[in-house]
């Protein structure tokens, strides 16, 4: 005898858990080991739905009189009786079902690939070494301390530890949500994202200084947020399953809060510092200044025109 319909019992993320055929109509469902869809849900009532065909292929879903009832999503409104097609989803107690005949027309086979270039350990490891190798080589140029050992390994082991929490921590939401750790994934992702942040700071810094133009470092500012939101709509991606507008809305306005926080604390400290001379932390070639400076002997003059405005200033004072 061939089954008329299937029930289709959903997980979370609308995979099939179980199917169950049914061979006569009207079919029950609930948690009786006489109903056709037996389901093992204890807010589900042992006779919780009655299933039979209506017109148009579609099934009519009948409530038995149970305490929770039944809703079709996305609405938690509870119903009586509905009619649904083969995609609707009924949800009742903890359970998400749906009915298809078995005639339904399943989508055609999906073409098998490999594992993906940033999923291997291969690339994680990769990803690792150029992000160490570009952290030890910034911490090596900016020492300026005799024990300068202590002083470039420290930065190094302190940046892969946290690398290493970070990275822990989404594998475990990956496995707790996704059901798969997928570290290697998030290595690589963390990694490639950290590199190329730096990379940005760095090129930005660089035409900032050779085009004497401080907006410059804003921009790569606002390159290294993007860069950072994108590692954490690629994190979330991994981990969860909706839909890919959501999880890039998520990440972006954590990215914006953050360094909107961050900016309101900078131009806090640039207020107290009002007055003070700006300068760069860094020293670079002259090769790198694409900007003709100014002559010697203005600057000598503006140098001599200040300090009599101080002269000035000092003896209205006294």
């Amino acid at each position: 005898m061939e089954p008329l319909a299937f029930v289709e019992v959903l997980g979370r993320h609308d995979e099939v858990l179980a199917r169950h055929p049914v061979y006569h109509w009207p079919a029950r469902a609930g948690r009786a080991y006489d109903a056709q869809v037996l389901l093992d849900d204890p807010f589900v009532a042992p006779q919780h739905l009655s299933i039979e065909p209506a017109a148009d292929g579609r099934y009519r879903v009948t409530d038995l009189q149970s305490v929770n009832g039944f809703s079709l999503r996305p609405s938690a409104q509870r119903v009586a009786q509905a009619e649904v097609g083969a995609d609707d989803v009924i949800r009742m107690g903890r359970t998400q079902i749906r009915i298809r005949p078995q005639t339904y027309m399943v989508p055609p086979e999906r073409r098998l690939r490999g594992i993906a270039v940033y999923r291997r350990p291969s690339a994680f490891v990769a990803a690792a070494l150029v992000f160490l190798g570009m952290t030890l080589w910034g911490a090596w140029i900016g020492t300026t301390s005799r024990d300068e050992w202590a002083s470039v390994l420290v930065p190094v082991l302190a940046t892969a530890l946290v690398v290493g929490v970070w990275v822990s921590v989404w594998s475990l939401v990956s496995r707790t949500v996704g059901g798969s750790a997928s570290f290697a994934a998030h290595g690589f992702v963390a990694c490639a994202a950290l590199a190329a942040m730096g990379l940005a700071e760095t090129l930005f810094d660089y035409l900032s200084f050779g085009f004497d133009a401080r907006w410059l470092a804003r921009a790569g500012t606002l390159c290294g947020a993007a860069v950072l939101a994108y590692m954490l709509y690629r994190h979330l991606r991994l981990s969860s399953r909706a839909s890919r507008r959501s999880l890039g809305a998520i990440a972006a306005a954590i990215v914006a809060l953050g360094f909107g926080v961050a900016a309101a604390l900078e131009r806090a400290t640039e207020t107290q510092r009002q007055g003070l001379q700006t300068y760069d932390e860094t020293l670079k070639a002259p090769v790198f200044l694409w900007v003709a400076g100014g002559a010697p002997e203005r600057f000598l003059a503006e140098s001599a025109k200040l300090r009599r405005e101080a002269d000035d200033a000092a003896r209205a004072n006294d």
